[in-house]
C-alpha cells in the first residue's frame, strides 16, 4: 500500500524536475485531477514570488543547484559535452529547431541550438537563459535552462530535419529542465496551463485583505517583468499550475492513465485539498529580450538587441495609469493581456526586486546566455563577449530606470 504522503518531482522555486533524475516511477505523481471551481481556488492563492535569498555572481551563472547534470563549467569548456545524434527534432513535438541526442553515460539531452559558425538555429537558446535566470534571481519561478557547448557525432546537416550528410558538427545550444510536477488540472489535459486572465480573475475573486493585495503585488510585479523581457508569447500551455508540496494521496483516488507520463494520477475528491500549497510556473520564456509581436517572430521577438533597445517599459497613457508595452501573440489573443495596467505597488515591488540584482549579476546572465553569439565580431571572426555584454546590460540598466521613473495608480 502507498504512504499517505507520495514521492513527486517539484517542490518548487528550489528543487527541479529532472528527466535524467532518478526515481521510481510507480511512486512518482503526474497529476492531480480536480474540479474547475477547486483549480480555481489552488490558482488564487499559488506561489506566484518566493525570496531567492541572496545570489552572488557565481551563483547566477552556474544556476539552481542541482538542476542539472553538468555544472555550467563542464558545459561550456572549450571542448564542451560529447553525444551522439540520436533523434531529429521534428519527431520530438513543436517547430522550433531541436534534436535529441544521447552521451556516453546514458543522458537523453533534448537540445534547442546555434550554429556558431554558420550563426543560424534557434535563438531560444539565448532567451530562454537569460529569462529564466532572470526570474529566478528575482524569485519568480520558471522552467530553469543550462546553456551547453555541445559536440554532436554523427549529426546530420539539419538536425531538426534529419536531413542531410552526417558528421561530428559543434553547436552552442540550451538544455532545459522539465517543468515540475504534480501539475494541477481540471480537464485531461496536461498542458492545460493557466492564462493570465485566468489568474487575474482568481486573485480578484478573493476576499478583501492581505493575501489579496499581496497576491495582486505579486502578480502586477510578475506581469510588469514579463512587459521588461518582451515576453509576449503567452498563450495558456506555457504556464502551469502545480502542487509544491507532499501531495495527501487520501484526499482522492490514484489511477493509472496513459496519457501522463509518469501515467499516475489523483483523482481528487469533491470538498477534498490533496494539496497543502499550489504554485504558478512559466515553462516556456524562449520568445523573450526581443520585439514581442504577434507572430512571436524569430528574427525579432527572440534575443534582439535593437528590437528590444526600441520597446519602451511603459505606453503613453493619460493621468497615473500605468499600461505595459507588451503585444501578445495571435494564440495568447485577450487570454494573454496585452498592454497590461500595472499598479503602484506591483511596479515598486519588481523595482525593489531589481535593486537586488547587482551590475555583476546582470553581466553574469548575459554571459549565460552567450549573447557573444550574437554580438560583434573581432578582427579573426570571433566573438567579442565584453562588448557584448556591456551592450545588453546598457539596455537593461535603461529600462529599469524607465520603471523607477514612473508612477502609477494604486491597486483597486
Amino acid at each position: 500500500m502507498m504512504s499517505r504522503q507520495l514521492v513527486f518531482i517539484g517542490a518548487g522555486m528550489f528543487t527541479v524536475s529532472m528527466a535524467w533524475m532518478s526515481a521510481t516511477e510507480s511512486t512518482i505523481l503526474s497529476a492531480i485531477r480536480t474540479s474547475p471551481e477547486a483549480r480555481a481556488t489552488y490558482l488564487a492563492h499559488a506561489i506566484i514570488w518566493r525570496d531567492p535569498g541572496a545570489l552572488s555572481p557565481k551563483d547566477v551563472l552556474e544556476g539552481p543547484v542541482g538542476a542539472f547534470p553538468y555544472t555550467y563549467e563542464q558545459a561550456n569548456s572549450d571542448e564542451g559535452i560529447e553525444c551522439t545524434f540520436a533523434q531529429a527534432g521534428k519527431e520530438l513535438g513543436g517547430s522550433s529547431a531541436k534534436f535529441l541526442c544521447r552521451t556516453a553515460d546514458g543522458h537523453d539531452l533534448r537540445l534547442k541550438y546555434w550554429d556558431p559558425q554558420s550563426r543560424t538555429g534557434n535563438r531560444e537558446v539565448f532567451g530562454t537563459v537569460a529569462a529564466s535566470r532572470l526570474m529566478w534571481a528575482l524569485g519568480f519561478d520558471a522552467v530553469p535552462a543550462l546553456p551547453i557547448k555541445v559536440r554532436c557525432d554523427g549529426c546530420p546537416e539539419n538536425p531538426h530535419t534529419g536531413a542531410g550528410s552526417r558528421r561530428t558538427r559543434r553547436y552552442v545550444a540550451m538544455l532545459q529542465a522539465q517543468w515540475p510536477t504534480p501539475v494541477i488540472l481540471s480537464n485531461g489535459r496536461v498542458d492545460q496551463g493557466w492564462s493570465w486572465r485566468d489568474l487575474d480573475t482568481a486573485i480578484r475573486l478573493l476576499p478583501r485583505g492581505l493575501e489579496r493585495a499581496r497576491q495582486r503585488t505579486y502578480f502586477n510585479a510578475l506581469t510588469l517583468l514579463g512587459v521588461f523581457m518582451q515576453h509576449g508569447d503567452r498563450k495558456r500551455e506555457q504556464q502551469r499550475l502545480y502542487c509544491a508540496a507532499h501531495v495527501d494521496t487520501e484526499a482522492g483516488e490514484l489511477r493509472a492513465d496513459n496519457v501522463v507520463t509518469p501515467p499516475l494520477i489523483l483523482l481528487e475528491r469533491p470538498g477534498a485539498s490533496a494539496c497543502p500549497t499550489s504554485a504558478v510556473t512559466i515553462v516556456d520564456v524562449g520568445a523573450t529580450f526581443g520585439g514581442a509581436g504577434r507572430e512571436s517572430s524569430e528574427a525579432t521577438a527572440k534575443m534582439n538587441l535593437e528590437a528590444w533597445e526600441r520597446k519602451r517599459v511603459f505606453t503613453a497613457t493619460n493621468g497615473n495609469e500605468c499600461r505595459g508595452e507588451l503585444t501578445v501573440s495571435f494564440r495568447a489573443l485577450l487570454d494573454g493581456e496585452s498592454n497590461p495596467v500595472i499598479s503602484e505597488e506591483g511596479r515598486r515591488f519588481l523595482v525593489e526586486q531589481l535593486h537586488r540584482v547587482t551590475q555583476e549579476e546582470v553581466r553574469a546572465i548575459f554571459r549565460a546566455a552567450h549573447v557573444d553569439q550574437l554580438g560583434p565580431r573581432g578582427p579573426d571572426g570571433s566573438p567579442e563577449a565584453g562588448r557584448a555584454i556591456d551592450t545588453w546590460v546598457a539596455v537593461f540598466q535603461d529600462k529599469v530606470r524607465q520603471i523607477e521613473a514612473r508612477r502609477c495608480q494604486p491597486a483597486e
